[in-house]
């Protein structure tokens, strides 16, 4: 089940960077995951070693404004912080502070709704709370809901 984790929401991302590519809106690329092949054991199957933590799922540029993100899925009505692993959110707030912007974009199974998370969201929630979850209550007030638009794309620069 972990391996699909995700998936929903980063089809909808892509085919958006896509959406944005195709109209030069915005070049936003998918980073993926630096892995050394090992062995091959059939045309579809390989043995691969990774060879460095990944820093966040996409990278871009849009109006000459870098940008930084990372897509998370949670079946939760609120977002725990520990579906960030440690060396995403320093990548996130690394970013942030040499000026890209850097955030989240959260779909909540539950609640069928997708969220644009800024990094400076996170750590205000991080110094005003001991609470590693993030109550949707907050997200709400602090963040910005994307709709889906047909056909299947999410635009979220329209929040940057």
């Amino acid at each position: 089940m972990n391996a699909n984790r995700g998936m929903y929401i980063e089809e909808l991302v892509n085919r958006t960077n896509s959406y944005y590519y195709d109209r030069n809106i915005a070049i936003i690329e998918k980073r993926y995951l630096p892995i050394k092949i090992v062995k091959n054991i059939s045309a579809n199957t390989i043995i691969g070693k990774l060879l460095a933590k990944s820093f966040v799922d996409y990278c871009g540029v849009y109006k000459s404004q870098h940008i930084e993100f990372e897509t998370k899925q949670t079946n939760d009505a609120n977002f725990n912080l520990n579906l960030i692993k440690e060396h995403q959110l320093r990548h996130l707030i690394n970013a942030m502070n040499h000026g890209a912007k850097s955030f989240l974009i959260v779909y909540f199974n539950s609640l069928d709704k997708i969220f644009m998370i800024n990094t400076i969201d996170i750590l205000n929630w991080i110094k005003t709370n001991k609470s590693k979850t993030m109550k949707m209550e907050y997200i709400i007030r602090n963040c910005k809901e994307i709709e889906i638009s047909f056909p299947g794309i999410i635009d979220y620069l329209k929040f940057l």
